[in-house]
């Protein structure tokens, strides 16, 4: 079961649902509640997603300990990974 996973940062070109569910699909985690965690803000992924009811995007200043224990699947890009450790190190 893959309930964290790593991935390069990412971006849509225009928001559509479609792209995101494929998104989900190629990570294996489609049905599951996922939380997806970006290092910055990205209106398209954001608006991709918001018709998802299983799925939550946030930022790395966004991301808090009820979201990540609510969510069964976690996904972090590459640059929200830096950024935690770097407040981890503070």
């Amino acid at each position: 079961e893959k309930s964290l996973v790593v991935v390069e940062d990412f971006s849509f070109e225009a928001p559509k649902t479609k792209d995101f569910v494929n998104f989900l699909s190629s990570l294996g985690i489609e049905n599951k509640k996922s939380l997806i965690v970006l290092g910055d803000s990205n209106n398209n992924v954001y608006l991709s997603s918001r018709n998802l009811e299983r799925s939550v995007v946030v930022t790395g200043s966004e991301l808090n300990t009820y979201k990540i224990v609510n969510a069964t699947s976690l996904v972090l890009t590459e640059s929200a990974l830096e950024g935690i450790e770097s407040n981890l190190k503070k």
